[in-house]
């Protein structure tokens, strides 16, 4: 049988706490009340005297007879329970033990009352005292009572967390319930958390993430199966579509139908730049570089920062340089970006390397060449917006300013070092002319 291990220090017990409910009970006489509070005093003292064997018989008669006197027959029965499992060690002892602390549980919930806190107590004392996986039945219960009543103490929601992924293991629940476990013991501490502040919740839900994640029950095709319809028949239901995003995130299901449909809803819900820049970037995975520029002009609609904005032309003029054979393009995309963010040093070495490509555009060789001193004067104009990718450009400054004409064919072609000059092709950049 397999054993559940339970963490180290999730257990703690207040084992002396408690409350006298004398007004409670109703004495049927004298004589009546004067037995009571006998037994009670008596299994009291050896109770304090530590003195189990001697304080039970005295402890019995109240358990039995006077269950609503007083709120100490329960903390102190389960007190006595704990020690006596703990010596015991026959098997069929330790069974009527624990049954007899269970309903010592009940008895409580039934005469005090207190279903949040004794349900929590009644469930960590179970699986305390008995980790037969197999068997945890009674204490997982209890625990699921609990939360169901609110108890969010750190204990019981970890406990809980960890036998359900334990009983997955031992294939005695389904995938479909460790799932719905986390994604409901989640929103619960999230909820929590959002109304009070609580270190222990925080470990708490650390601790729950953890055993999700380590589970092996959030496969891709499982949470496909199960949400998919959920999805489907929810389609605006905002807090359920992004947790199965996160959920397909997390498990790095990404390149799922689920995924791709969670994402873009999620942006048709709340639609922002970030979102539309998101599923630019999920869709260039894939090569669907339509629909990549289709989010990223979404996503400069949507923009209102200028260097964001700066950036995401930025990419348009990427995707067209590797993409498209439009320079022309490239360099349309390359401005807008400078319009929005004078800074943007890597869209002038754009614009300039677009320019060094474009050999096929001129019909002699120097023609040709006078495409370097427009590349260069893109360099420049890149290191002194972005200071910090000078050393970048100088390489390239300095790799072609050796290709510029020389003296010698300046002078063939009539020209003089410092006159103006306007490129040709569809450069058409005017600029100065240098020799190398």
């Amino acid at each position: 049988m397999k054993k559940l291990v339970l963490k180290a220090g999730i257990i703690v017990f207040s084992m002396f706490l408690g409350t006298f409910d004398a007004d409670a009970q109703q004495f049927e006489s004298a004589q009546d009340s004067i037995r009571c509070l006998r037994n009670y005093s008596l299994y009291v003292e050896y109770y304090r005297q530590g003195d189990i064997d001697r304080a039970l018989p005295y402890w019995r008669i109240m358990f039995d007879e006077y269950p609503d006197f007083s709120r100490n027959i329960y903390i102190h029965g389960e007190a006595m329970m704990n020690e006596l499992l703990e010596e015991a060690e026959d098997p069929e002892r330790r069974a009527e033990l624990l049954d007899s602390a269970m309903l010592l549980f009940d008895r409580r919930i039934e005469y005090m009352g207190d279903e949040l806190n004794v349900y929590g107590r009644k469930g960590i004392f179970f699986l305390r005292h008995n980790d037969v996986i197999e068997e945890a039945g009674p204490g997982y219960e209890a625990l699921e009572k609990a939360i169901e009543h609110g108890n969010m103490t750190a204990p019981v929601l970890t406990l809980y967390m960890h036998v359900t992924v334990a009983k997955f293991h031992a294939g005695l629940l389904e995938n479909e319930k460790v799932i719905n476990t986390y994604l409901d013991l989640t929103e619960r501490i999230d909820r929590t958390l959002d109304a009070t502040d609580n270190d222990n919740l925080f470990e708490a839900r650390d601790y729950v993430e953890e055993l999700f994640a380590d589970s092996g029950a959030a496969d891709c095709d499982a949470i496909i199966d199960i949400f998919t319809v959920r999805v489907e028949e929810s389609p605006d239901d905002e807090n359920l579509i992004s947790m199965v995003n996160e959920l397909l995130d997390d498990g790095n299901c990404t390149d799922s139908d689920l995924y791709y449909y969670t994402t873009e809803r999620l942006h048709e819900l709340d639609p922002s730049a970030r979102s539309a820049m998101g599923l630019a970037r999920m869709y260039r995975n894939i090569d669907d570089y339509d629909r990549v520029i289709e989010f990223i002009y979404e996503a400069i609609e949507l923009e209102e920062d200028n260097s964001n904005r700066s950036r995401y032309y930025l990419e348009l003029a990427e995707i067209a340089n590797r993409r498209e054979n439009n320079p022309q393009k490239v360099r349309e995309y390359a401005r807008m970006a400078i319009d929005n963010d004078e800074s943007n040093g890597q869209a002038y070495m754009l614009i300039g390397h677009i320019y060094i490509e474009a050999s096929d555009c001129f019909d002699g060789d120097f023609e040709s060449q006078t495409r370097f001193w427009a590349a260069v004067d893109q360099f420049i104009m890149a290191k002194n917006a972005d200071p910090s990718i000078a050393s970048q450009a100088d390489k390239f400054i300095e790799a072609y300013e050796a290709r510029f004409p020389d003296s010698e064919t300046l002078f063939f072609h009539g020209y003089e070092v410092g006159q103006a000059y306007t490129v040709g092709c569809w450069i058409n950049e005017r600029t100065t002319i240098r020799a190398r």
